[in-house]
């Protein structure tokens, strides 16, 4: 691939430490199970990176490569993200962590539960003053008017765009939300947690992210304690309709951008 290739070759550029980096980097293998781009491992000596090539169809998922670059920098600090090391609005280069998937046994573990929600808590006192609010209708109407015929069911998208319309009413402060925390993209290392894959992350709803974890008892940080329980128990089930609703969206904007490239292809 001659992305790829050109970011190795220009690995003079890349922002690692003093004599970490000697000489050009190889590819070892590419990396599976990413449904929206592809990424490979690449080291020399010792050191390990990640090359991730941007999908093309970014903008038609919702991604905005500039945002994603802006609060991953600002999420350098806090360790819960990869150290970037290389970025344009074609590629990203960031340190490769030795670790293993979240499991469904991480998420029944209470030591573990609370080293997520300790993280997500890091994530959420992260200040940002450059991004507005995510509009969740127009978020989601985005994704419908690519689909047209395909999402043809009109009471399911009403009620998407009504959950989304009730949480784009509410009052909540906005927040770092990654807006795709699926165990996929949490990383269990030696040292830690580690989020990975932020291009869908956004200022968003506070409860959002831990909503996947926690289907009762959120942590207090992500909920209004002063709610009455009728108030807040609507809320969350306007949250979890919005939350299904986006990933069913995403997840069909994605086949039919997937089969106009294997037509295209053919």
């Amino acid at each position: 691939m001659q992305l790829l290739q050109q970011t190795l070759a220009n690995w003079r550029q890349w922002n690692t430490g003093c004599g970490e980096l000697t000489a050009q980097p190889t590819l070892v293998r590419e990396l599976v199970g990413g449904r929206t781009n592809r990424s490979f491992l690449v080291a020399q000596d010792d050191f390990k990176a990640v090359v991730r090539i941007n999908t093309l169809n970014g903008v038609s998922l919702g991604i905005d490569r500039k945002r994603e670059g802006l609060i991953l920098e600002l999420l350098q600090p806090t360790g819960a993200v990869p150290k970037v090391l290389f970025r344009t609005d074609e590629v990203l280069v960031s340190v490769f962590h030795e670790g293993r998937q979240w499991s469904e046994e991480d998420s029944r573990s209470t030591q573990q539960m609370a080293a997520l929600n300790q993280l997500l808590q890091s994530i959420q006192n992260v200040e940002i003053t450059q991004l507005q609010r995510r509009n969740y209708v127009q978020y989601c109407q985005a994704y419908i008017d690519q689909l047209g015929s395909a999402f043809a069911i009109e009471g399911l998208q009403q009620t998407i765009l009504t959950a989304a319309a009730a949480i784009d009413a509410a009052d909540w402060p906005a927040v770092i939300c990654h807006h795709d925390l699926v165990p996929e993209n949490i990383l269990v290392t030696a040292d830690g947690l580690i989020v990975l894959d932020w291009e869908y992350a956004a200022l968003g709803h506070p409860a959002l992210d831990a909503l996947r974890f926690h289907k009762t008892n959120l942590p207090s940080s992500c909920v209004d304690t002063e709610m009455r329980s009728v108030s807040l128990n609507e809320s969350l089930r306007q949250l979890a309709i919005l939350l299904c609703g986006m990933d069913d969206l995403w997840s069909l904007v994605q086949n039919e951008l997937s089969e106009e490239e294997y037509e295209q292809s053919t």
